[in-house]
């Protein structure tokens, strides 16, 4: 009977080994060539099994991707990286200092970190998945977090509502892309980390001094 327990526990354990490969090679694969363009045989090929192993564990591709790319992830990025916008603009109009800036720092960061490859997968390679116009729906939601903080005359120029709405659609476009343009790269933590850091001093001195 402990013999059967014993087998049952390893077959299991060797059944949650091949999974975890499956999802990891597909992850990658995924952020490499995009949904539309990552065949099931890449992902088979890339850890040496059949195709016909893959579909023991998921059903068809689009399974495996969502297993992979969770929409629960998507809201959940959305919160880390749209939190800081409320954050440094409700202290600068309280005019307090930002006592979370290195928590908050802290988890976008580990956020970046741990799941890289899905970001751009969402924000970029999302053809073909329900993430489509996810880069546009992260912009509405910085826009309306920051909206209840725009002022109705600037010290350093002279801008409209609706022109500073178009300015701000700009910005955000810009920081999406600088942000992906650093998760693409190849680069040891620390180094992604250090340069995260000095483009989120860039971006805050920059949103600061159009606060004026």
């Amino acid at each position: 009977m402990l013999f059967i327990i014993e087998r049952a526990f390893i077959l299991q354990a060797k059944k949650d080994e091949v999974k975890n490969e499956i999802e990891s090679a597909a992850l990658k694969l995924f952020f490499k060539k995009g949904y539309i363009d990552a065949k099931m045989s890449d992902i088979a090929k890339e850890i040496n099994i059949s195709v016909g192993n893959i579909y023991t564990y998921f059903k068809n591709k689009k399974e495996l991707f969502y297993a992979v790319v969770s929409p629960t992830l998507v809201d959940y990025l959305k919160n880390v990286l749209v939190e800081s916008i409320h954050l440094y603009n409700q202290a600068y109009f309280d005019g307090t200092k930002i006592a979370e800036n290195a928590a908050l720092l802290e988890e976008q960061m580990n956020a970046l970190t741990k799941y890289r490859m899905q970001i751009v997968i969402i924000f970029e390679r999302n053809k073909g998945t329900i993430y489509q116009n996810s880069k546009n729906e992260l912009i509405d939601l910085m826009l309306e977090t920051k909206r209840p903080y725009l002022k109705n005359s600037y010290k350093s120029y002279e801008i409209s509502s609706e022109e500073n709405i178009i300015l701000l659609d700009i910005i955000s476009n810009n920081v999406i892309d600088m942000l992906l343009d650093l998760l693409k790269r190849e680069l040891s933590e620390d180094s992604r980390k250090r340069i995260f850091e000095a483009l989120t001093i860039y971006r805050l001195y920059g949103m600061k001094n159009l606060n004026e």
